[in-house]
């Protein structure tokens, strides 16, 4: 995600915006520090920025964070001189920073503006307060901006750069940008960059670094992102989040995960940004990387983060920031508590005015994940139906056929969003501003939705414009599991070995994925022994992939004991995990009265999971065997990481006491305070 380089700091904002510099019939003396002593003392003293007592205390009060008091102030104000542009002008302010009302406060500056054009003209005077008049072009163009108005954000700073100095350069290449009008954008960068004002080459660099990332121009992405993120070394003071977390994307577009790692670190390291989470992206790299424990702890720290930037920049992310925590609950075995995020993040779209990327892009994202996260669900509903009394069973086959429904619905509307060729076929270009940072174990999840062949004409699409070097390896796992879903099982088998040849070792999910599909390809073709030490790899790495995809893993059942034994070989044999197959993976069973064990061996004799049960009492040989199965689906089919139900909703701030962070008026628990959630 490329992000506009935010303000950093309180002070400067307004010094930037109170500062509309000279007219050119206007003559300024020291005004950025003369506004400053105005923000400072609240003194009417400025050229340019004359105001009754009442309303200059109403601005210092808003530029000084007492948001409630400037807005209550400048209400009283307006009701009692509904003329009062300044008044109008501090009600927009608050509305935007400080309540996140964007049209409210595009209502109120419009207002503003219009009064005070009524009064004194659209051109500065020697004797208009004119300063108020170009904080509201500014302003103007800001809130425009906010609310994705692209085009009249441009018109705003077309209006104040004819009237004013210095102008708005760099500030124009991002609305260009979102425009698509790439040429102007470059130009309107370069134009900042050859200033000599470090704020104007700061916006510029960053600009720049977005623009040739959306254009496509990794290579050229990267060179610029470095040099906006060097420069930004050079003056500590003002550097923040976004110079680090722009560069670890170019990274991660060149497939450097290393080095997007580093640079991330130093992002949660500096100055807090306005736009983007470094803790969210690196829960999204900890997730792709199978770093569990490490993923979950930076999950831990995104609400943190939010909650200390503006209130008119909270909502700017939600939306990946529940794409993050749904994969990782999607990965981790927990289905539950990713649909009831994912079932917000496809009503509840975020604002996107500051991101670079396609936002039909980003929900088709949460609806694959939606997706997947229903038919997890059902497979562990079936799971923990084997052993259970008929009608149990058939009550569970309706709710896992029910949610296989739903999952179906959520993979049309992903299907749909993706209906525009250049969209899917971008969508297989990992890491780049096409591909709207799907995570790369997540793609193969488009041949059941788009279609086997579909997907692999969009891959060879993908592939013969990709020219950067460690992507054609991503393109044969995409197309392994195509060629497998059509029944080609020797060309998924030869695909999916050359991915596994290439495919870097942090890509654990993907690269488990790959083996899964290498391991079914092998045992199709007949090749059982190189199918067994697939099976055995991808349990080493990402156990839940078996569950994911929907796959059994073939077992040869070893019985030791009497009546317990056999009844769990019997349940194991009718499990959606398993397939009795003489060729298969040892599952070893040694159970007795008193209790037992079902251990799933690899095939160099390493555990790959046990089931375990104590008989209890009233236990009939039945119920013992059944709780060793549902320890062994347990154990053997998940990842290792300490997850309590407490913790997951603790990730959302289900259990804060306050306002959730990600919660809004649309969503469905609003009223419980616990979240929602729970399993079947």
């Amino acid at each position: 995600m490329k992000y506009r380089r935010a303000h950093v700091h309180a002070l400067r904002v307004v010094a930037i915006a109170l500062c509309a510099a000279a007219a050119s019939t206007v003559a300024v003396v020291a005004a950025a520090a003369q506004d400053a002593q105005l923000s400072a003392l609240g003194e009417q003293r400025i050229p340019g920025l004359e105001a009754t007592p009442e309303e200059l205390e109403a601005w210092r009060l808003a530029d000084g964070g007492r948001q409630v008091k400037a807005r209550e102030l400048a209400e009283r104000i307006v009701r009692r001189h509904p003329s009062s542009y300044v008044g109008h002008f501090v009600l927009g302010y608050v509305q935007h920073y400080a309540e996140a009302n964007f049209p409210r406060a595009l209502y109120h500056l419009d207002i503003a503006l219009r009064l005070y054009e009524r009064r004194w003209g659209g051109t500065p005077s020697p004797v208009a307060p004119w300063r108020w008049h170009a904080r509201m072009l500014r302003e103007l163009a800001a809130a425009h901006g906010d609310l994705e108005h692209h085009s009249e954000k441009l018109g705003y700073i077309a209006r104040y750069n004819l009237l004013y100095d210095p102008k708005m350069l760099a500030e124009r290449a991002w609305p260009l940008m979102k425009l698509g009008r790439y040429r102007e954008a470059r130009a309107a960068a370069r134009s900042g960059i050859a200033t000599t004002d470090p704020w104007q080459r700061e916006v510029a660099l960053n600009a720049l670094c977005a623009i040739e990332f959306e254009a496509g121009n990794d290579g050229a992405s990267y060179v610029a992102c470095k040099r906006a993120m060097d420069e930004a070394r050079t003056q500590p003071d003002t550097m923040n989040a976004v110079d680090f977390t722009n560069f670890a994307e170019a990274s991660r577009s060149l497939f450097k995960l290393d080095e997007a790692e580093r640079i991330t670190l130093e992002a949660t390291r500096a100055q807090i940004a306005w736009y983007g989470n470094p803790w969210m992206e690196l829960a999204e790299l900890y997730t792709r990387e199978g770093r569990f424990a490490e993923a979950l702890n930076a999950l831990r720290e995104i609400p943190r983060y939010r909650m200390e930037r503006p209130p008119h920049v909270r909502d700017a992310d939600r939306n990946e920031t529940r794409r993050a925590l749904s994969a990782f609950f999607v990965v981790v075995g927990r289905p539950w508590d990713a649909i009831r995020i994912t079932a917000k993040a496809l009503v509840a779209p975020d604002r996107r005015a500051h991101n670079s990327r396609d936002p039909a892009q980003d929900l088709s994202i949460a609806a694959l994940l939606d997706r997947r996260a229903r038919l997890l669900a059902a497979e562990m509903t079936a799971e923990e139906a084997v052993g259970r009394p008929i009608h149990e069973r058939l009550w569970a086959d309706l709710r896992a056929g029910w949610l296989r429904v739903e999952a179906w619905q959520a993979g049309r509307q992903a299907a749909r969003l993706l209906a525009d060729d250049a969209r899917l076929v971008g969508m297989f270009r990992i890491g780049t501003a096409q591909s709207a940072v799907i995570p790369p174990w997540l793609a193969g999840e488009l041949v059941e939705v788009a279609g086997a062949g579909v997907v692999r004409e969009a891959v060879g699409r993908a592939r013969r414009r990709d020219r950067r070097a460690g992507a054609a390896a991503y393109y044969d796992a995409f197309d392994a599991e195509a060629a497998l879903a059509e029944g080609d099982s020797k060309r998924a088998y030869d695909l999916a070995t050359r991915a596994l040849a290439r495919l870097g070792r942090a890509e654990v999910l993907l690269r488990a994925r790959v083996e899964a599909i290498a391991a079914a390809a092998a045992s199709d073709l007949g090749r059982t022994e190189r199918a067994l030490v697939l099976y055995d790899t991808a349990f080493q790495s990402d156990p839940g992939i078996f569950r994911r995809l929907g796959l059994e893993v073939p077992v040869r059942i070893h019985v030791h004991g009497g009546e317990v034994a056999e009844e769990v070989a019997s349940f194991v044999a009718h499990s959606p995990r398993f397939d009795e197959d003489d060729q298969g993976l040892d599952l070893r069973i040694d159970a007795n009265g008193r209790g037992g064990r079902a251990c799933l061996v690899g095939v160099g004799g390493s555990i790959l999971g046990c089931g375990r049960a104590e008989a209890k009492r009233g236990d009939d040989a039945q119920e013992l065997a059944r709780r060793i199965v549902q320890d062994l689906h347990a154990t053997a089919f998940a990842p290792r990481v300490d997850l309590s139900q407490a913790d997951a909703n603790s990730l959302d701030g289900s259990n804060r006491i306050g306002r959730d962070p990600l919660r809004t008026l649309f969503d469905d628990d609003a009223a419980d305070p616990s979240g929602g959630g729970g399993g079947p």
